[in-house]
Order: C-alpha cells, then sequence, then structure tokens
C-alpha cells in the first residue's frame, strides 16, 4: 500500500505535462546552461537553455595519448572525446582534444561547449575499458545563432 501513495501525484504530474505540449526530450539528466556535469560513455545530458533543451551525448574516446600520473613524460599527451550534440538547429558530431588537467572549448551552433576533463586518469601497465570514460562538461548559451546559408 505504501508504494501507491505516490500515484496520484505522478497520474496530476503526467496529466499536467500532457496538456501543455511540452516533454522534456529523453535524456539521462537535465542540466541549467552553464553548470558543469558529468557523462559516463553512452549517456545524454539535457541542457535547458534560454530557447530550447539541447542534448549532448558522450559517445566515447577515439583516442587517449595521456601520460600516465605516475610516469614523467615529455608531452602530457590527450583524450579526443567524441560527442554528439542536438540543438534547436541541427545535430552535429564533434570531437575535443582533452589535455590532463586542461580544459578544450568548440562552438556548436549557439552552445559553447567546454570539456573540462576525462577520467579516470592514465596508468601506466592499465588499459581503460571504453566504457569507463566520463568526460565532465559545461554547456553555455554562446549568444550567436548562426544563420543558414
Amino acid at each position: 500500500m505504501r508504494s501507491l501513495a505516490g500515484l496520484p501525484f505522478v497520474v496530476v504530474l503526467a496529466a499536467c505535462t500532457s496538456q501543455s505540449g511540452f516533454e522534456l526530450p529523453p535524456a539521462d539528466k537535465y542540466v541549467n546552461s552553464g553548470q558543469p556535469f558529468t557523462l559516463q560513455v553512452g549517456q545524454t545530458a539535457g541542457v535547458l537553455t534560454s530557447v530550447a533543451v539541447d542534448l549532448v551525448h558522450f559517445s566515447g574516446v577515439l583516442q587517449d595519448s595521456r601520460c600516465p600520473i605516475e610516469v614523467e613524460c615529455i608531452t602530457a599527451g590527450s583524450a579526443t572525446v567524441l560527442l554528439s550534440v542536438q540543438t534547436a538547429l541541427n545535430v552535429h558530431d564533434v570531437s575535443l582534444e582533452v589535455p590532463p588537467e586542461g580544459t578544450a572549448e568548440i562552438v556548436v551552433d549557439e552552445l559553447t561547449i567546454t570539456a573540462f576533463g576525462v577520467r579516470p586518469n592514465a596508468q601506466a601497465g592499465v588499459t581503460i575499458a571504453p566504457l569507463d570514460y566520463v568526460v565532465g562538461l559545461t554547456v553555455t548559451e554562446s549568444g550567436n545563432i548562426p544563420l543558414p546559408n
């Protein structure tokens, strides 16, 4: 009986959502524009902007040449992440080359996407499974909506 206590609220909430005609697109999490968040491989975030709910999907890591944390390297290397970004205007597949402990940024339509880290850290002799990667992101509105050609 206890598990049915929230049922009337769920039904009312569903009725309100369908009556308004607005439904959030499917996503694993929802964040506000400018709010830092993380995504695991295969996850999608709905980013709430002033005009739309844009989707950012973390497809995976294309390459990982980061220096292991316990090794001294000549270069730090980087990890290239693949994202699928769906804006109000289009769907884009973009890649970002993220340095260890650094950031990478790209502008996609009206959004500025900043990657601020890839985890787990590289370790000597350890192969990271493709599904174990997590990327840190911030998505902000750039203020400029490009006009179609």
